[in-house]
């Protein structure tokens, strides 16, 4: 790669990665707001009415920057990348379009909901428009995922003929939209992206509940449950959905495959290898697991692992920078245990915090005296649980992203799997430069005043007033 392949590459990494935060936040701030208002309905229930109220202004907000932040990103597309955009457009433009339909979808049905909030005679039918917004935000993602899947594994034009003639032909555009991966990666990123923005919202009303009292504490109490209940869901399912992932890997992208577990071996009984560096063509100060690839590929320790999954099948030039993306992959996969296990850890404290549940272990001696310890504090008043959770909020932001980065230096050199490679698609004019220096000064204040604006403007809100108390 050039100088300005690698900047451009780099400004491109850089503000997605900015742009996926933004993006995480506005998919899981509609489903938290939509759950919100869907109890204060059945439960008449003001504080969760609040709730619902306060995360829509705070929804607005995340919205226009957003907004603002994809349009960037889409500059930056067309700019940095032409030729790629030239195939996409020729190709997969489908995705882009529905992806436009489901943006309306959410602009329409947001300032509906926002403005007409009294005016419903049944409210029911306002929560209504809070699950249009929510179905927008999620499928704006899932639109953009089917872009990505088509990336990783290309589908819908004559891609021989492109390789030997450089023209497009044969198109079909529906087969963009179900690609091999197209729906493995959907739930995996929906799933993770939901999962991560709750964690989010989690650790920010931990935080409150470390620094509030009284009547905002119960507010704040009510609003991490939900969010805790959408954590727990949500990474359930993206651990299921991530074990087929890695599945699709080994079918469909099997040199990426063997470049995450640094991989040379094939055959029964395959060791992981787990950290280290590739020196020479070969792993060093990692740790070796005897048998343990060869289990989770195939269910047996003597399974069989295909040559194709080894990096040996493949010329070096076609490999991405392996010690890059096998550190990454192995820090996603023990952050997501991690995290996975403290998840766990605070779901048995919570149940065991049920009234139901609590009678039951009571009358037990040995679990009375169990249960009377600290750590077995109803887990949202429990200062240790709380701050526990601030590092989850923490540890999923960086898990989010390190995630991504493993799919897009792992699909390295290309951009279209075995079709484009990245120098080619690039634009390698140095006029970029200016523009790429715009948008990363862009990127510098976004977010830092996106969350400060929405910080002061949900700090300013009495919640006395808001719930009546005291009219």
């Amino acid at each position: 790669m050039t100088n300005l392949v690698f900047f451009d590459a780099g400004l491109m990494g850089y503000s997605l990665a900015v742009h996926i935060l933004l993006v995480t936040i506005g998919m899981t701030l509609p489903i938290i707001m939509s759950i919100s208002e869907f109890i204060s309905i059945k439960y008449r229930n003001k504080m969760y009415d609040v709730l619902a109220k306060r995360l829509a202004n705070a929804l607005i907000i995340f919205f226009a920057v957003g907004t603002a932040s994809g349009i960037v990103v889409a500059v930056e597309l067309f700019v940095l990348w032409p030729k790629f955009i030239s195939v996409l457009g020729q190709v997969g433009i489908l995705p882009l379009y529905m992806e436009v339909f489901a943006f309306f979808t959410e602009a329409i049905f947001l300032g509906i909901y926002i403005y007409f909030w009294n005016k419903f005679r049944s409210r029911m039918r306002h929560w209504v428009l809070s699950v249009f917004i929510s179905i927008g935000a999620v499928m704006s993602g899932v639109f953009i995922t089917m872009i990505n899947a088509f990336m990783n594994t290309p589908r819908g034009f004559n891609i021989p003929y492109y390789l030997s003639t450089g023209k497009i032909a044969g198109v079909n555009p529906l087969a963009v939209l179900n690609t091999p991966t197209t729906w493995v990666e959907i739930g995996h990123v929906v799933g993770s992206t939901i999962f991560a923005g709750s964690a989010f919202f989690l650790a920010f009303f931990a935080y409150k509940l470390l620094k509030t009292e009284g009547i905002e504490r119960n507010f704040y109490r009510k609003a991490a449950q939900i969010s805790a209940v959408i954590v727990i869901i949500s990474i359930i399912l993206t651990v299921i959905i991530g074990i087929e992932s890695i599945t699709n890997l080994m079918v469909y992208q099997p040199e990426k495959f063997a470049a995450l577990e640094m991989n040379f071996n094939s055959g029964p009984h395959v060791s992981e290898v787990l950290g280290g560096f590739l020196v020479n063509n070969k792993p060093v100060d990692s740790i070796n697991v005897p048998g343990l690839m060869s289990f989770l590929a195939t269910g047996s320790l003597n399974g069989i692992i295909s040559s194709n999954d080894s990096l040996s099948a493949y010329a070096k030039s076609t490999w991405p920078p392996v010690s890059v993306v096998h550190n990454t992959f192995d820090i996603m996969v023990g952050i997501g245990v991690l995290i996975g296990v403290l998840m766990a850890i605070f779901l048995v404290i919570w149940l065991l915090n049920v009234k139901k549940i609590r009678d039951r272990f009571i009358s037990n001696k040995l679990f009375r005296r169990i249960l009377s310890r600290k750590i077995f504090l109803d887990p949202f008043d429990n200062p240790l649980v709380l701050k526990t959770l601030i590092v989850i909020g923490v540890l999923a932001a960086f898990l989010l992203e390190d995630g991504w980065v493993t799919d897009e230096v792992g699909r390295q050199p290309w951009i279209i799997y075995n079709v484009m490679t990245v120098s080619a698609a690039a634009n390698t004019s140095s006029s970029v430069i200016p523009v790429g220096i715009a948008m990363i000064a862009f990127y510098v204040v976004v977010l830092p005043v996106t969350i400060l604006f929405v910080r002061r403007v949900m700090k300013k809100r009495d919640l006395s007033s808001e719930l009546g108390v005291g009219q």
